[in-house]
C-alpha cells in the first residue's frame, strides 16, 4: 500500500519536473514567440533523456549509481530552473524533496547501495 502511494507521488513529481522545465522556458519574454519553443523543447529534452536512459522500459537504462546520478541531476536541474525564474524558496523546497525522493527510491525500494 505504501509503495503504491509512493509510486503515485513519484509520477506526480516527474510531471511537475516537466512542468518546471516548460515554465522556465516560457520566462524568456525578450525572445517573443521563441520562448514557447524553448519551454516545449526543454521539457521534451528531459522526456527524451528520461525515456532513453531513466525509465523502467528504457532501451539503454542506466543501473545503480549512474541511474541515481541521472535522477538527481534532473531534479536538481529543475530546482535551478525554478531558482532562475525567481522562485527561490520553491526551488529550495523542490530540490530538497527531489534529493529525498531519489534517496528513498534507490535505497528503500530498489535496495541499491549508493
Amino acid at each position: 500500500m505504501l509503495q503504491n502511494i509512493y509510486s503515485i507521488f513519484r509520477l506526480l513529481y516527474e510531471i511537475l519536473t516537466l512542468f518546471i522545465f516548460g515554465y522556465w522556458g516560457f520566462q524568456f519574454r525578450s525572445l517573443g514567440g521563441w520562448r514557447y519553443v524553448i519551454g516545449i523543447a526543454a521539457a521534451a529534452a528531459i522526456m527524451f533523456v528520461w525515456g532513453f536512459w531513466g525509465s523502467p522500459a528504457a532501451p539503454q537504462r542506466l543501473q545503480g549509481a549512474m541511474h541515481f546520478i541521472l535522477e538527481l541531476a534532473i531534479y536538481l536541474a529543475a530546482a535551478v530552473c525554478l531558482y532562475f525564474t525567481g522562485q527561490k524558496y520553491w526551488a529550495i523546497a523542490y530540490g530538497l524533496v527531489g534529493v529525498a525522493n531519489v534517496i528513498i527510491h534507490h535505497v528503500w525500494l530498489t535496495g541499491v547501495n549508493i
